[in-house]
């Protein structure tokens, strides 16, 4: 059995469901995080993307309700403030939702984020449990976000700790990772609906906060079983930044914001729904398998990372 990793259950899902008739069901999410970024319109639109994400790793189509959070210092300009809000509500209004409403306070530090709800049908849910043994581990963005955005503070700040580094291609990776953190997993959705794959994926979930490694060991919780990870896609910069900054990025267990979404999905469908994905213009890396071998998420002895030069 898998090693208790000290993570939530798999029956914790990334939001709250409740019924709301025999065919119907409401989920629900609430997100809050501090400022990663200087810019309030970018940090709205990744703020916008990251809470409506959890939404979409339950499968969801469509954003019912968005409510804004924001913790605002006393000396933020207010236009700091306005732009912000700029940047969710052009975030959402390409996925047919808005801002609804929300909550503002005084903080000594900015906070954003707030909560999203959606009403789907039952039988849409794709939750984290059910991984079964030969399935394929999918993911639709590279990793190593936390690195890239840790330079950039380093950069804006005191560069020379970057040492030798090539500071124009570190810019194109932090160009990257903020495309990353504001591109919504929704289109995965929509691939999902129209090839009617829904029933024959086992595990769905967002990579936020645990990092690949720790969000995949939530689909596996209780299982029983593995995985096998044979590939490991990578932002540019991301593998030298993560040294230099120590973070656990060739072990999986570097946060994400916003990331891609992780799927453990029947091996008989895994080529189809990759080509469905690729066709959407979506990426999708083959990351490995589910097996009974291991007890953990376990890195093949040949995994090498796939540096990925652009995400478009």
């Amino acid at each position: 059995m898998l090693k208790n990793t000290g993570l939530p259950s798999a029956k914790a899902e990334d939001c709250a469901i409740q019924e709301i008739n025999p065919s119907e069901v409401l989920i629900s999410n609430i997100d809050i995080f501090t400022a990663i970024h200087d810019d309030p319109y970018i940090m709205g639109q990744i703020a916008a993307c990251n809470v409506t994400n959890d939404l979409f790793a339950l499968n969801a189509l469509s954003i019912t309700n968005y409510s804004n959070f924001m913790g605002i210092p006393y000396d933020m300009p207010s236009i700091m403030a306005e732009k912000t809000i700029c940047g969710i509500r052009d975030f959402l209004k390409p996925l047919g939702a808005d801002v609804d409403g929300g909550h503002t306070i005084y903080n000594p530090w900015p906070l954003f984020g707030g909560s999203a709800s959606s009403i789907m049908q039952k039988k849409d849910l794709i939750r984290k449990q059910g991984a079964k043994e030969g399935d394929v581990i999918l993911l639709t963005k590279p990793l190593g976000v936390q690195p890239i955005m840790g330079a950039y503070r380093i950069l804006n700040s005191e560069p020379e700790l970057l040492g030798d580094m090539n500071l124009d291609s570190l810019r194109d990776s932090i160009d990257i990772a903020v495309k990353c953190m504001t591109t919504s997993n929704q289109p995965v959705c929509e691939v999902i609906h129209e090839g009617k794959f829904s029933n024959r994926i086992h595990g769905m979930t967002d990579v936020t906060g645990f990092g690949f490694t720790g969000h995949l060991r939530e689909i596996l919780y209780e299982s029983g079983l593995g995985a096998e990870v044979r590939k490991f896609p990578v932002i540019k910069e991301a593998l030298e930044l993560a040294e230099l900054l120590s973070y656990e990025l060739v072990e999986g267990l570097s946060p994400e914001i916003s990331g891609g979404m992780l799927m453990v999905v029947d091996s008989s469908i895994a080529s189809d729904l990759s080509i469905m994905l690729q066709e959407a213009k979506i990426p999708c890396y083959k990351m490995g398998i589910i097996s009974s071998k291991y007890e953990d998420v376990t890195f093949n002895s040949q995994c090498e990372p796939i540096v990925v030069p652009k995400y478009d």
